[in-house]
């Protein structure tokens, strides 16, 4: 008498039920892993943030004041875009002391070093050297920042200047010294995020002014470099695709984005907090701010 065979495996219908669970159990942990690593990200820029305003005010305490927001011309000339803003200035204190050396002896080389506490990893372009072409400098490879010091409230000369729109990165000034800060340090910013522009023309770290510096209401910047851009650039939600969006702080978080203060302390603004970053701006204009209302 013959045996049976006995045919071990699936049949299609439960092959596809198998697919069919793997696919549903691979949408509900996406989610979760996306945002796992979205707070992993976040919390990243949040230590680098920290980082820098150590670094900061490790330089306040070796020269007395914050770095010059913008950086001397090689022949001392007067330019809106400058080499070595504050950056440059605090690579000794981010341990880049060697990266300082080189660029003292050659700095048209230095510009192309990546630096990974200027990085956000939420930016896809983060580790990537920036590239643009330029009428000054030609074909430029340069590393990017994801960080910039904030020069006060009003970005449009020459109410960028005056006492009451000015913030601890005042962009012509040689440094502010924490005693400049009437407002108080706890309630005003030093540093917010803001990604590389799209064409990545801005957001040099070794180069000052657009690149590393902004307002909180900015007027010219993008709008003024980009045609169809508006203004002023308030902060809010950006696209990392559109050049229009390098006017305003923003950040590849959900929500909104991490900003150091002066006191050294970092947190995270939500969008909706968009108006109080405006008084936050400022060192000395004499506003009272309840930070507890975001």
């Amino acid at each position: 008498m013959k045996r049976a065979r006995v045919r071990i495996g699936f049949t299609l219908i439960e092959l596809l039920v198998v697919i069919a669970i793997i696919a549903i159990l691979m949408g509900l942990f996406l989610p979760a892993v996306q945002k796992v690593r979205g707070a992993a990200a976040r919390a990243t820029c949040q230590n680098n943030l920290k980082q820098l305003g150590i670094a900061l005010f490790n330089h306040h305490s070796a020269f007395e004041k914050f770095p010059q927001p913008r950086g001397v011309y090689p022949f001392e000339v007067t330019h809106f875009t400058e080499w070595k803003g504050w950056p440059y200035k605090i690579l000794p204190f981010i341990e880049q002391d060697n990266l300082q050396k080189v660029a003292d002896a050659n700095y048209a080389n230095t510009i192309a070093a990546n630096v990974k506490i200027f990085e956000c990893p939420s930016d896809p372009r983060s580790g990537k050297d920036g590239q643009y072409a330029t009428s000054a400098f030609g074909n430029v490879t340069a590393g990017l920042l994801w960080y910039v010091g904030v020069t006060g409230s009003v970005g449009m000369w020459p109410d960028a200047f005056t006492p009451t729109n000015s913030g601890v990165f005042q962009a012509n000034c040689d440094g502010i010294r924490t005693s400049d800060i009437a407002d108080g340090t706890s309630n005003t910013l030093l540093l917010g995020e803001r990604p590389p522009s799209a064409n990545l023309a801005w957001g040099w770290w070794s180069f000052s002014d657009y690149d590393n510096i902004l307002a909180t209401q900015d007027f010219i910047g993008s709008a003024y470099i980009y045609s169809g851009c508006s203004a002023p650039g308030i902060y809010r939600r950006g696209d990392l695709y559109n050049n229009c969006d390098s006017n305003h702080f923003w950040s590849l978080h959900e929500g909104g984005a991490n900003w150091a203060f002066a006191d050294g302390s970092v947190h995270f603004l939500p969008y909706s907090a968009a108006a109080m970053t405006i008084p936050m701006a400022t060192r000395a204009g004499g506003e009272v701010v309840d930070s507890g209302s975001f």
